[in-house]
């Protein structure tokens, strides 16, 4: 094989390479996965795998289905804590609708836009998911463990529905 012949090669990988790269978001923390509750050992999920904006979010038993796999993106601010969520396959975010503050509010899907305040989440210590805008965390009402419970935010505390791995 020809130098000429081995460049071309090694630059058709390259590019390959490239292409598949960029194929998830730049900042991507991991892969796609399962986003779990502590407390009720449930994973958050988007219903039916519906692509609709404002889709409301709940809990789930964990299946490895789509509907269930989420990609955190660092996003700059804070003491590199972080996050837009992505849902599979990462067009749609987790998010809080209208700018809520409100305790009791639905988590929704929302097309990303990482620069929201409503969808940027800070990830603390106590794996606490904290939305940058209202400062609530997104929970489980009354650690329920039935399946379909919507996921809310609510005023953050030490409770293990608050927890999420």
């Amino acid at each position: 094989m020809s130098i000429r012949m081995i460049s071309r090669v090694s630059a058709a990988v390259v590019t390959a390479v490239s292409a598949l790269t960029f194929s998830t978001p730049a900042n991507a923390v991991g892969f796609y996965g399962e986003v779990r509750n502590i407390g009720t050992n449930k994973c958050l999920a988007v219903p039916n795998s519906s692509s609709a904006n404002g889709t409301g979010l709940i809990q789930w038993t964990c299946n490895d289905n789509g509907d269930q796999q989420w990609l955190m993106e660092k996003v700059p601010g804070g003491n590199n804590d972080r996050y837009v969520i992505y849902a599979w396959p990462g067009s749609k975010c987790l998010a809080m609708p209208n700018s809520s503050t409100a305790n009791g509010t639905q988590a929704i899907q929302w097309t990303c836009d990482p620069t929201d305040s409503d969808q940027i989440w800070i990830q603390d210590s106590w794996y606490r998911l904290r939305n940058l805008n209202s400062d609530k965390c997104l929970a489980v009402p009354n650690s329920s463990t039935a399946n379909g419970t919507e996921v809310i935010q609510w005023t953050c505390n030490d409770n293990l529905d608050q927890r999420w791995s």
